[in-house]
């Protein structure tokens, strides 16, 4: 973060909303009838999302079932919710 500005990488992908989902984010993946959350966190030339420290998922197998909930900038405490 510089001057209030934190620069984000963008997946190249969108939620179910429409949203552009980047780097840093939070969301929330849906299927099978229950949601768990996680970060969208960039590894080993990919993007994925990180729901505990050991489960990720490459991010894009079903980004319409993907909904922005927040980032870890501005909504840290969604973090603890997740843990």
């Amino acid at each position: 973060m510089n001057n209030g500005v934190t620069l984000r990488e963008y997946t190249g992908l969108k939620d179910k909303n429409g949203k552009e989902i980047f780097e840093g984010d939070i969301v929330r993946e849906n299927y099978d009838g229950e949601s768990e959350d996680g970060v969208v966190i960039f590894r080993d030339g990919s993007f994925n999302v990180r729901f505990k420290p050991e489960e990720e998922l490459l991010i894009g197998c079903d980004s319409e079932e993907t909904e922005i909930i927040g980032n870890i900038y501005e909504n840290p405490e969604l973090l603890e919710e997740t843990a």
